[in-house]
């Protein structure tokens, strides 16, 4: 250990650690070193020798965060309370917004994006148009007092989810008729009737469909495609089953 604030008591000259000889002195005057010098308090002062001798020396930071490792940092005594302070990784201080939160600064952007009430988080109807961004502990009331514009954002959700359907039902229909068509072209092309049956479709991601027929009695295969079939046009794709 290395004396905090040395301070010197005369005329024995012993020098201690200025807050442990302060306490020590609240309930005796004399000197801790056991010598039975009576202290008077116009005798006790700073060691000033002894304290430029201490500033000098290295030092290393022992602040540690349990298990996850221990500061790094060496330098001159007189150093350590500012690194501890304003740099030190390992070292408590208060949150930066003010939540009332005690942490080591290591920790403080883990905190400030997970946990602290004070941080900004987004409305949970964002993904139906809420914008609102507010802290934690101002949630609760954002939700009360705007329910009735977030059933308004649902109930546009829902109107566009069953439009989505209704035009994707219409797609399906055209592709159905288009099919018709085909089968009646090749039937009159090649005098053989060619019968399909629907495999599956896939929702692309610009909100149109494709659907895949395969023929059942030939082994071809057709790719119909949502905006082409909207030009009226269709796209014929066949390959063989192997």
């Amino acid at each position: 250990l290395i004396l905090r604030d040395p301070t010197m008591i005369d005329p024995c000259q012993d020098t201690f650690c200025g807050s442990c000889l302060r306490r020590w002195l609240r309930t005796s005057n004399k000197c801790p070193s056991g010598d039975n010098v009576t202290v008077e308090q116009d005798k006790v002062r700073p060691n000033l020798f002894v304290a430029q001798l201490l500033a000098n020396t290295q030092v290393n930071c022992l602040k540690k965060r349990g298990r996850g490792g221990r500061c790094g940092w060496k330098g001159d005594l007189s150093e350590l309370k500012t690194h501890q302070r304003h740099t030190c990784l390992f070292s408590d201080t208060a949150c930066e917004q003010e939540c009332g939160a005690i942490l080591q600064r290591g920790l403080m952007q883990m905190h400030i994006n997970d946990v602290c009430t004070r941080t900004p988080r987004p409305c949970p109807f964002q993904p139906l148009a809420c914008r609102d961004m507010l802290p934690q502990r101002e949630m609760a009331t954002h939700m009360k007092t705007s329910g009735i514009q977030h059933i308004d954002f649902l109930k546009t959700t829902v109107l566009q989810q069953q439009t989505t359907v209704l035009q994707q039902q219409a797609q399906m229909q055209l592709m159905q008729e288009q099919i018709v068509v085909l089968q009646r072209t090749l039937k009159e092309r090649t005098g053989y009737h060619f019968k399909y049956q629907k495999s599956h479709c896939v929702q692309t991601s610009d909100s149109n469909t494709t659907c895949r027929y395969r023929g059942i009695s030939h082994g071809l295969y057709l790719h119909l495609t949502g905006p082409l079939l909207e030009d009226l046009q269709l796209s014929l794709q066949c390959s063989e089953v192997t």
